[in-house]
């Protein structure tokens, strides 16, 4: 049984005063947001209500620049008010598309919000793409050139896909007006694995295969998925479910499996199982098998390691695996799991059905 009660409470805190503990994430004070909005809005939409009011706060991490590097003004969304830097571009890919993810549910914008020029967020995530058709999530704070030290993977790929998506690209030409989407996907191409599933150094890895295949869906791209990778990659994704159970059992000789792992998803071969590799592989599953996904693994167990193992039954949320504490990460994604299941959540954007961009 969902403890929802509780997980409101638990999110609902998040939204209050946090403790000191987390005074290192204030540069990420939207992703908390983000979670514990999207969070409420799956499980009681008349908690809502009591934030509307506060979608002026979210629009104060609005900031637009004109960088010295182009010609082109750029907009986006700071993580905390403490990057309110005069003259300096602090924006970043990953809090924009958390503040429209959290616009779109409380301010009812559908993208189409009159605080936002969403030609100057388009021109942002062009800014950050780099030749290889990857992209950073940041730029030079002096010069708005692509950050030197900044990340470049499959993760902020995605982001600046679904940053497109929200502001109103729905086709391929949408997307080729603001990013080279052919390079984007050379790349992309670049990091299918052996095996199946998409990864750094021919390492599959269950959340960049989700951030791989739901960017191809937003572009309509599927079709570059070959019918032999795409099967390599199901095969892999049910290989990360640890069981104990039918031909599984096997698990048990292993001396990494953990009993209390049942039911889960791991992230990479040899393993634990973590409740955000639930999320990250089954919305893999449904991108790449829509009709039949939940025939194909054990979904009754995965509620059960849900349900038994990280769901905290007295404070609420969701932990990582059964001896931590819950957080607001893995309490989102753990209900973002059973809303693929009940079918009211849309996984390649992460945000309740209700709320998804028309």
């Amino acid at each position: 049984m969902v403890e929802t009660k509780k997980h409101v409470k638990f999110l609902q805190r998040h939204l209050l005063l946090l403790p000191p503990k987390a005074q290192s994430q204030d540069p990420n004070k939207l992703g908390i947001v983000y979670y514990a909005i999207a969070g409420l809005a799956l499980l009681d939409e008349s908690a809502l209500s009591a934030y509307t009011k506060n979608k002026d706060w979210i629009y104060k991490h609005y900031k637009e620049f004109d960088p010295p590097s182009n010609s082109k003004r750029i907009a986006g969304f700071i993580g905390s008010q403490l990057l309110s830097l005069d003259g300096q571009v602090t924006i970043n890919l990953s809090n924009t598309l958390f503040a429209l993810i959290i616009l779109n549910i409380i301010d009812d914008c559908d993208g189409r919000s009159k605080n936002i020029n969403y030609e100057h967020i388009r021109n942002f995530v062009s800014q950050c793409q780099v030749p290889n058709g990857q992209f950073v999530s940041s730029l030079d704070s002096f010069t708005g050139l692509p950050s030197r030290v900044d990340s470049t993977d499959l993760r902020y790929c995605y982001i600046a896909v679904a940053i497109l998506y929200f502001t109103g690209c729905r086709t391929r030409a949408n997307f080729d007006k603001h990013i080279h989407v052919e390079s984007l996907l050379a790349f992309v191409k670049s990091q299918e694995c052996m095996n199946g599933g998409y990864g750094e150094y021919l390492e599959a890895h269950a959340g960049y295969t989700s951030c791989a295949l739901s960017l191809l869906k937003l572009l309509g791209c599927e079709a570059e998925l070959t019918e032999s990778f795409r099967w390599h990659t199901i095969t892999w994704l049910l290989d990360r479910q640890v069981s104990n159970t039918g031909c599984m059992s096997l698990q048990e000789d292993n001396q990494n499996y953990e009993q209390d792992d049942h039911g889960g998803f791991q992230g990479r071969e040899n393993k634990f199982a973590d409740t955000c590799y639930v999320f990250w592989c089954l919305n893999s599953l449904k991108i790449l098998s829509p009709d039949n996904w939940k025939s194909l693994c054990e979904i009754n167990i995965a509620k059960e390691f849900l349900m038994d193992k990280t769901q905290d039954k007295l404070l609420g949320g969701f932990s990582k695996t059964d001896v931590d504490d819950p957080d607001i990460y893995h309490t989102y994604l753990g209900l973002a799991s059973l809303g693929l299941l009940d079918g009211s959540l849309n996984g390649e954007l992460c945000i309740p059905t209700k709320y998804q961009p028309r």
